[in-house]
């Protein structure tokens, strides 16, 4: 029989399950098996080895960044428990962030709409992202095991933190972690590449404008352009 405690537990994943998985008993237990794939949410390790560079197609060092970010201020927030959804549970914003978030995201649809698309995301079968364009050809090895899926938000109910998911070069990983801005996401290196982070939600106009660059440095990463002339 099943115990009250993980009864319980299951019943907790549901408040804030979303799509990745399925809402039921299965998608609860297969979040369960795949805990011994959990990354180390901190490791810049893998962004150093040249064969994980070579995946990417650039040279070592390689940055999309306009130049070094600033340490973010303050602890990291606190991430949930569950392999997935990988969520962040303090440090939440309101609704002011997140529609200069929403409006942040729209300016670079804009400003990229050559070379990549907002359609449903393949990664959480539900929600906005953004994906290289179907004209567009993957630059490596990183934007075709993500299926062309460069980023997305965590919005709306339920799971809905206003987190971002990305896919950036190792050194913007390396950056993004070593700032304290994102965090490798749970299954980064096994079920997805070591390149796929979450970045934290931003909790100030100044924050919207970091995340924007970073989101700004995946879309060039993952679609191979070059920044567009201010």
């Amino acid at each position: 029989m099943l115990t009250m405690g993980f009864i319980e537990n299951y019943h907790d994943w549901l408040k804030v399950a979303d799509t990745a998985l399925p809402r039921n008993i299965i998608g609860y237990l297969t979040q369960l098996c795949l805990g011994p794939l959990r990354a180390d949410p901190f490791t810049i390790l893998p962004y150093d080895h040249p064969k994980e560079i070579a995946k990417c197609g650039h040279k070592v060092g390689t940055s999309f960044l306009p130049g070094e970010l600033p340490e973010r201020e303050g602890p990291r927030p606190e991430i949930s428990g569950w392999i997935a959804p990988h969520r962040q549970i303090t440090q939440l914003t309101g609704d002011d962030m997140h529609k200069l978030l929403a409006q942040a995201m729209e300016e670079l649809a804009a400003k990229y709409s050559s070379h990549t698309v907002v359609r449903t995301s393949v990664l959480e079968k539900s929600g906005d992202a953004f994906l290289v364009a179907d004209g567009v050809a993957t630059p490596h090895s990183i934007a075709k095991s993500t299926k062309r899926e460069i980023a997305h938000v965590h919005a709306g109910t339920g799971s809905g933190d206003y987190s971002l998911h990305m896919s950036l070069s190792p050194a913007d990983c390396k950056e993004v972690i070593s700032k304290k801005w994102g965090e490798r996401m749970t299954l980064a290196g096994s079920l997805v590449p070591h390149e796929y982070l979450m970045v934290y939600t931003p909790r100030t106009k100044e924050e919207v404008e970091i995340v924007k660059t970073i989101v700004s440095a995946a879309i060039e990463f993952m679609a191979g352009v070059e920044r567009p002339a201010e």
